[in-house]
């Protein structure tokens, strides 16, 4: 694998409570503004791929607009049933006013 940090978007870009979605070289990436603290998971819902980008988001959950599975923007993890499963998060960091995602790219 292949780590790389990933230029996204400016902070001014994405206000406290908001999401919006990226396309990072063709993987949908849903971010989240949590009091200031951002967050990247992947905007594919594990049901049916729904866009998560376009949920609810409540705290450190966000629930896909299509049939309300919830998952934890920080962990992965799903709340509802069936608990296990996880959708991709990805770390974040921001340089200078701008947003970075690491993406672990495979070898090619």
């Amino acid at each position: 694998m292949a780590r790389e940090w990933v230029r996204v978007l400016a902070t001014h870009e994405i206000r406290p409570g908001q999401m919006t979605f990226v396309d990072v070289d063709g993987l949908p990436v849903a971010l989240a503004n949590i009091g200031g603290e951002i967050y990247a998971f992947s905007d594919v819902c594990r049901h049916e791929g729904g866009p998560l980008s376009a949920g609810t988001l409540i705290g450190e959950t966000v629930t896909c607009p299509w049939h309300g599975w919830a998952y934890s923007i920080r962990t992965g993890k799903s709340i509802v049933p069936p608990i296990g499963l996880r959708i991709p998060v990805y770390p974040t960091q921001i340089e200078d006013g701008q947003i970075f995602i690491a993406i672990d790219w495979p070898d090619a």
